[in-house]
């Protein structure tokens, strides 16, 4: 894949690929012969750190979202407005349920390209655990629709709208996925706090896999990591 002496990457020199297994004292996702990007572990590391500096408890997950196979290539795939448009829905969905508390929506995004003629998207999204703090029911509601009010309905609902289709549009199945922890095998989310560092450390495992370097399409001219600014 990377050959273990490469410092930088090839495609862009200003990243520096990591080869380690623990990062800042916390274990990432390593596989031999697939380096981690030194640039995006930094920033992930430091929004996850920012989170608990400014809240007393946070709840994280990682989903992926990925466009329809059905859908042909078109320019809505060579550029990541359609991730912006996302996160713009997505805010909208969390705060019109009126919380108690703000959700201080914060994320983690990679795109990620390898076999497909189509990239899709990794996401850990991090949220005030006293507004939002569970995933809720992943499959569809009685009439196929996702139209239930718990966090996984509102992110499909919001991923189907910024691909410009209507929320509660039948056609494409299961679009949104969250993601299985590699070792226990069920969904991923955590409570995170600055004094658990058991979970941070899980958090940062799950994190670190949108770090790899392998699959992203650096050469396609945008990013393809990126972390929220709040």
């Amino acid at each position: 894949m990377f050959h273990d002496h490469l410092l930088r990457h090839p495609d862009n020199d200003k990243l520096r690929f990591y080869w380690g297994e623990t990062y800042q004292g916390y274990d990432i996702s390593f596989k031999p012969g697939m380096p981690q990007i030194e640039n995006y572990l930094a920033s992930a590391w430091r929004t996850l750190h920012h989170c608990v500096d400014q809240q007393h408890l946070t709840f994280a997950v990682r989903m992926d979202l990925h466009f329809p196979e059905a859908m042909p290539r078109s320019p809505l795939h060579d550029n990541n407005e359609v991730l912006t448009r996302f996160f713009r829905h997505l805010h909208y969905e969390l705060d019109r349920i009126n919380l108690k508390y703000p959700h201080n929506l914060r994320y983690i995004w990679a795109r990620e390209q390898a076999h497909s003629d189509k990239p899709h998207y990794h996401l850990m999204l991090l949220l005030n655990k006293n507004a939002v703090d569970s995933i809720g029911y992943t499959g569809p509601s009685d009439d196929g629709s996702y139209s239930r009010d718990n966090l996984f309905h509102r992110v499909y609902r919001a991923w189907l709208k910024a691909m410009g289709f209507s929320g509660d549009d039948l056609r494409w199945g299961q679009i949104v996925h969250v993601s299985e922890h590699p070792v226990t095998g069920h969904y991923w989310s955590g409570v995170l706090h600055r004094d658990d560092y058991m979970a941070m450390n899980d958090a940062m495992f799950m994190a670190s896999y949108l770090c790899k370097a392998y699959s992203k399409p650096f050469c396609q001219g945008m990013k393809v990591f990126d972390c929220s600014r709040r």
